[in-house]
């Protein structure tokens, strides 16, 4: 069986100050420096795209024990989720899109200890913060709940498949730059980043690169230049660094010689022919518009597809929160289910659709004063990629946010056959805390939207 993964990746936050910042330097992308690795520093003589300039690791607070249920923070990421994705989707209705709710989610939710004021109030009702302690606390214990998954006790008999999800987070500081203790001490406490400080003004794009060396080591190469040379500016003085990697397979594969070629429906009416897979859904329902199927990974995940009739594809896209919401009181027993193999890839700039839905403030100055003193600190642009595929075995996907600061109970219902034969919704979705690590719409799986 070939390597399967999902990947969510939020390379967060560029901090710049209008003032401009201080100098210092940067390093490895890893986890760890290469001498606590045992190896010597990697010789970059030759190489003229390597950064060349100096790291310094930062303490910080340890990370915290849980104390707190995942499923406050797996509500969270969802109901955020369901909503970034219909922004996106609005701004391209007919192609494929997908996100990692997740992954935005982390980036942003390490960004809310330093705001204030309407900032604040703004980043906790986007990102449902009732008690920042308890959400914060609950972030904490999902990602640790994530890390610990295995097949014991989700998978079936026979092969138990593999589920492998290991999330890391870092934190990029200007030397010099006067952060907050106490905001620097909270995301330690929740997040557990690895601090570094390093020389934005001198070479931001050597800073880039750094970045997206963690960022590749993080996810396996499969997110390898999240962040192109231009894209940081000499201001910026924070960069916050998620990746999420998950490597599942389906608790019940398809069976490779059932797949099949077979014409799919797109949205304006002409077919394309994509290799259907034939096999049988963990369970099924069907609703007002819509028929839909779950199919089970190992550890405890699982795909959530939904089918829109004909003609309503857009109606039940723009309420697909809801709708998953009704399929879940309603679902029945697997059923037959066909669905394509398909890869996508959607890269988007969140900033405007993140300001649609109410995060105005971090993008003026005065709203991040929580993570230093300086009121010229805004949220300049959030940058999003995501990339699926979607195989017999399982599923791997990928996904890369970055932020940059500059200053400046029913009847039972007869089990429901789901052929995905025309464009449909779908989201990958932990079972365990109902977060919502990857959503999107698949309307032409040939590639081609």
């Amino acid at each position: 069986m070939r390597r399967l993964a999902c990947f969510g990746v939020l390379a967060s936050l560029g901090v710049a100050a209008a003032c401009g910042g201080t100098s210092s330097d940067v390093d490895e992308s890893s986890g760890s420096t290469p001498e606590e690795d045992g190896d010597p520093p990697p010789d970059t003589t030759d190489d003229p795209s390597a950064a060349d300039s100096e790291m310094t690791d930062v303490s910080v607070a340890a990370r915290a024990a849980p104390t707190e249920a995942p499923e406050v923070a797996g509500q969270a990421i969802s109901e955020f989720g369901f909503d970034l994705f219909d922004q996106v989707r609005s701004d391209d209705g007919e192609s494929n899109v997908i996100v990692s709710p997740a992954s935005v989610s982390i980036a942003l939710a390490m960004v809310e200890p330093g705001t204030n004021d309407l900032a604040q109030e703004q980043m906790r009702t986007l990102l449902r913060i009732d008690d920042p302690e308890t959400f914060h606390a609950s972030m904490n214990a999902l990602e640790v709940d994530l890390e610990s998954r295995t097949p014991a006790g989700f998978g079936g008999e026979g092969d138990p498949g593999e589920i492998t999800i290991d999330i890391a987070n870092a934190a990029f500081l200007q030397m010099g730059y006067p952060f907050e203790d106490d905001y620097l001490d909270t995301v330690g406490t929740n997040y557990g980043p690895v601090l570094r400080e390093v020389d934005f003004a001198s070479d931001p794009d050597a800073v880039g690169r750094e970045i997206n060396d963690f960022v590749a080591d993080a996810t396996n190469d499969q997110i390898t230049d999240l962040i192109a040379d231009g894209t940081i500016e000499p201001e910026t003085v924070l960069a916050l660094v998620n990746a999420l990697y998950l490597n599942a397979s389906w608790l019940q594969t398809f069976d490779q010689d059932a797949t099949t070629d077979a014409p799919f429906t797109l949205l304006d009416g002409s077919r394309v022919d994509v290799p259907l897979m034939n096999g049988t859904g963990t369970s099924s329902a069907a609703g007002d518009g819509w028929v839909g199927a779950t199919k089970a990974y190992v550890g405890g995940l699982s795909a959530q597809f939904i089918l829109p009739d004909e003609g309503r594809f857009d109606e039940i896209a723009s309420d697909f929160g809801s709708v998953v919401a009704e399929y879940d009181v309603n679902r029945t027993d697997g059923a037959e289910f066909s669905m394509p193999r398909f890869e996508t890839r959607t890269s988007a700039q969140l900033g405007p659709a993140l300001q649609s839905m109410g995060l105005a403030a971090p993008f003026q100055p005065g709203g991040l004063l929580g993570i230093a003193d300086d009121p010229q600190l805004i949220i300049d642009q959030v940058v999003h990629e995501a990339f699926v595929a979607v195989d017999e075995d399982g599923t791997e996907a990928a996904a890369a946010t970055v932020v940059l600061m500059v200053a400046t109970s029913a009847p039972v219902a007869p089990p429901v056959p789901v052929v995905l034969d025309r464009p449909f919704l779908f989201r990958i979705v932990d079972d365990v805390s109902g977060a919502t690590l990857f959503v999107g719409q698949i309307t032409d799986p040939s590639g081609s939207a």
